[in-house]
């Protein structure tokens, strides 16, 4: 699910931010931007969102800031090798240098940078921000939730008119039986018309597919009440729904029921989309 949160802790001296930024994952996965922070900080801030989340992708960035110090040491043994080396060469004729000449040759400047320990003001603004993360989260999952409702209740409403068609279904199929034996000009009696549509009755039986989907309808309903998280139980009914929706819409031939399974079964596929989105 996408979210942003942010978070600062101060000291007298120093002013720590964390920024989180997640977006949809089927599992959890965690990266980290900006500088490189010790391992235990990293260890820690994994276990914190782990604790808080069950899907997602998580961007952490930390800053800071303090102003580092800088100290510079010089190899005045290498300077004065260097001197000595460069004097017996013909092909230098002074022994002038500057900063600029030191800078470039590895082991005659070392700068050394003091960096303030940011783990603990670190720690205080990770936990803020993973709150104000929730909180947003929170708001885009209403959003989610209305529109994965209105196209429940689609379904829902699909479900109703087509068990009320079924058995309409059935007198379709012996009318059509019906006219393709006129057309050809068959001459077949009452029994082997009604032993052919007992047959295709059998085949194309729409009941069983019908209990599914009210079943897991159902079952989706169900999930909106409960308060933990239900994102991969949504994922798994989704998927046999979709089964049960699919197999409908091969076995209906009448042209406007058809196209309303057809359009329940673009519902389901829009569902499971959403249900990523879903913790």
């Amino acid at each position: 699910m996408t979210g942003y949160g942010s978070g600062q802790a101060t000291s007298k001296k120093m002013e720590v931010l964390c920024e989180i930024k997640s977006v949809n994952n089927r599992f959890i996965d965690i990266s980290f931007k900006g500088y490189s922070l010790p391992n235990d900080l990293e260890e820690y801030i994994k276990n914190q969102i782990k604790k808080k989340f069950l899907r997602g992708s998580f961007e952490v960035k930390i800053f800071d800031n303090f102003q580092s110090d800088h100290s510079y040491e010089l190899n005045e043994e290498g300077i004065r090798n260097l001197k000595k080396t460069l004097k017996s060469s013909k092909d230098f004729k002074h022994l002038n240098l500057k900063l600029s000449d030191l800078k470039d040759i590895p082991g005659l400047l070392t700068v050394k940078t003091s960096k303030k320990d940011i783990a603990m003001l670190g720690k205080k603004a990770l936990n803020i921000a993973i709150k104000n993360l929730v909180e947003s989260r929170a708001k885009e999952g209403k959003k989610i939730e209305k529109i994965i409702l209105a196209k429940t209740l689609f379904l829902k409403n699909a479900y109703h008119k087509l068990f009320k068609s079924a058995p309409s279904l059935l007198r379709h199929r012996e009318k059509a039986i019906k006219n393709k034996f006129i057309q050809k000009k068959i001459d077949i009696n009452r029994d082997e018309i009604a032993n052919e549509v007992s047959n295709l009755a059998i085949k194309h039986d729409i009941a069983e597919e019908l209990e599914r989907i009210s079943f897991h309808i159902e079952s989706l309903n169900k999930l909106f009440k409960l308060k933990n998280a239900h994102g991969k139980k949504m994922d798994f009914i989704l998927q046999e729904l979709f089964r049960e929706v699919n197999t409908l819409s091969v076995k209906i031939e009448k042209s406007d029921l058809k196209d309303l399974a057809l359009t329940m079964k673009l519902k389901v596929e829009e569902l499971r989309e959403q249900a990523l989105n879903l913790e």
